[in-house]
């Protein structure tokens, strides 16, 4: 009996996702200089049907950071866009955080993954990049800072700069998580680098 082009569609979605995967955890561990054949390797599939899907590496990592700024932008949009004061958004965002460390070790894999592409001199297309429509996390959360310093929840400093550390202590967090390092935060524990004492 032939396949409907449906059961096609849903094949190539899968194999789109096992490359992407693959791709993923390979380029947070080691790095963007990972060859196609590894990650075809660990997809489990042959170069020649990688190259089916992604003409090259490069069109990969593209594809990947659209996903890791479209993940990232819209799930902390959602937060400091929803109503309430500061404190109960940082509280949120730091909830979702220890929950990606205790159930989403894909969403420690995308964290890396950006750190590699930031310190390579990949060039990442601005269509894929943080915009108006899909903000940078660290530019979303210096203004719930600067709201909660209005509302005196938060400790006073640069927003920009208490946001850049923040998220910096959640990337050192990722890379201890993808050596093997036990890396559990506690969402007090975050809310400690922006809360004052007796907000936590």
């Amino acid at each position: 009996m032939p396949r409907t082009k449906e059961a096609f569609d849903a094949i190539r979605q899968t194999t789109r996702q096992k490359i992407e995967a693959a791709a993923l955890s390979l380029f947070a561990r080691k790095g963007l200089s990972v060859k196609i054949g590894e990650i075809a390797e660990e997809a489990g599939i042959s170069q020649g049907l990688m190259y089916s899907h992604y003409p090259s590496k490069d069109a990969l990592i593209i594809e990947l950071v659209r996903q890791a700024t479209a993940i990232s932008s819209q799930s902390i949009t959602d937060v400091t866009e929803s109503d309430g004061k500061a404190v109960g958004k940082v509280n949120l965002i730091s909830n979702m955080i220890c929950q990606m460390f205790a159930d989403a070790p894909v969403g420690i894999d995308y964290f890396i993954f950006m750190l590699q592409v930031g310190m390579s001199d990949f060039k990442v297309p601005e269509a894929s990049w943080y915009s108006s429509e899909l903000p940078d996390p660290v530019a979303n959360l210096a203004r719930v800072i600067t709201k909660g310093q209005e509302e005196g929840s938060v400790v006073q400093g640069d927003p920009l700069q208490l946001s850049i550390v923040y998220w910096a202590v959640i990337q050192g967090l990722c890379c201890y998580a993808v050596t093997g390092v036990p890396s559990l935060p506690e969402p007090k524990m975050l809310n400690r680098i922006l809360l004052k004492e007796e907000f936590l």
